[in-house]
């Protein structure tokens, strides 16, 4: 079997705000299907309010019908058929670029009015080559490319290339600048947001830290999955203690333990020590211990609770380093989450809210909050 239908299509995403302008003109979604991975990237005619309505109207339209497995000729045909077109200037109101990506790492890339993508793999940058043809009268670039493990495909809005206008540059970046760019200082990056984050310092040095245009890039990373299991909670017959920390312990990926009880018994049956970081403590969530071969080491409910409720509250970024913070990171890293949960009663909650089971319910809802990050969750309840 070829080990690129086991990668995983990771995607990150950064933007500039016109200097001057409340809102972003580009858009972007990303739609999850379990065979395939959409992005959409649409620049609204102009900048503020107005492009971002045309802008966002384009990817909803197009996220909504993807979504709903619609013939990518189909897309494109309904999408060239709505758009209007400015009478003035003679262009439509927006642009769009559609990547389809596969689970073995091809890539199918149709843009109306959009940029070349650029292909980042093993040092080399090159210029995706597209192929055009007439769909309603208007010119539609189309492209299909490969990507391997560890393999990164950039898509920018114009703000890209146009960094530095009349201001550094005389023609602005360009998509030669921006290769030439790439190739000398974009280094070092691990992953998707690594990348964008990169290209998008450069373009903020050329316009001086005043975008001169709305700015975007997207750029997807294909890589292995990673993994991780989580122990929390201990069985309701001690004597399966043991199968389910030896479950636990020789599942593949990072380790993390929830509960400072749960934390003991891992450490009884495994012979290792438990020792508190006690300058981890803070307001919010108790303090972090550490075992010799375990990832993180948390307390139980309050940390856990904290973790669900970032992730409600789409807190995902520029938290307080805590014990909640620090799991919520392990957890957003991973691909796929083994949960391994024990469902006996702690008597101390119970005392506090009978019946109950304060655990389970936050298993359950940190399972849902995971899934519908596009996370593979598997929970074994002892």
């Amino acid at each position: 079997m070829n080990d690129t239908k086991k990668l995983v299509c990771e995607v990150g995403k950064r933007q500039l705000i016109k200097h001057g302008e409340v809102t972003c003109g580009d858009s972007v979604e990303v739609v999850y299907t379990p065979e395939e991975t959409f992005v959409v990237l649409s620049d609204g005619l102009g900048s503020g309010v107005k492009a971002n309505i045309l802008s966002n109207l384009t990817v909803k339209i197009i996220s909504k019908m993807v979504s709903h497995h619609v013939p990518l000729q189909d897309i494109v045909e309904t999408i060239i058929g709505t758009l209007p077109v400015c009478s003035v200037r003679g262009l439509a109101y927006s642009t769009f670029t559609l990547l389809r990506i596969t689970p073995d790492g091809m890539v199918d890339i149709i843009d109306f009015d959009g940029l070349p993508p650029i292909t980042v793999s093993k040092g080399m940058v090159e210029v995706v080559e597209r192929t055009s043809e007439e769909v309603l009268g208007k010119k539609i670039n189309k492209a299909r490319i490969q990507l391997k493990e560890d393999d990164y495909l950039l898509i920018t809005s114009d703000g890209v290339t146009e960094a530095g206008l009349g201001l550094t540059l005389s023609f602005g970046l360009q998509t030669a600048g921006l290769v030439k760019a790439l190739k000398e200082h974009v280094k070092n990056h691990k992953s998707a947001q690594d990348l964008v984050n990169q290209v998008i310092d450069i373009c903020m040095s050329y316009y001086i830290n005043e975008p001169g245009d709305d700015t975007t890039a997207v750029a997807v990373h294909m890589r292995k999955p990673r993994e991780c299991a989580l122990l929390t909670g201990l069985p309701v017959d001690k004597s399966d203690d043991a199968g389910m920390v030896h479950a636990f312990y020789t599942t593949a990926g990072r380790k993390i333990i929830c509960g400072g009880t749960t934390a003991q018994v891992f450490a009884r049956e495994t012979h290792k020590e438990v020792h508190t970081v006690n300058n981890s403590l803070t307001d919010e969530v108790p303090p972090i211990s550490k075992i010799d071969g375990i990832d993180l080491v948390t307390e139980g409910i309050i940390t856990m609770d904290y973790c669900v409720r970032l992730l409600e509250e789409k807190r995902t970024e520029n938290i307080p380093k805590n014990g909640a913070s620090m799991l919520l990171e392990q957890l957003l890293w991973a691909d796929k989450i083994t949960i391994f949960c024990g469902t006996q009663v702690n008597e101390a909650y119970e005392q506090i809210k009978p019946g109950m089971r304060l655990r389970d319910t936050l298993v359950e809802k940190l399972t849902l909050q995971l899934q519908n990050r596009n996370k593979e969750v598997m929970v074994y309840y002892y």
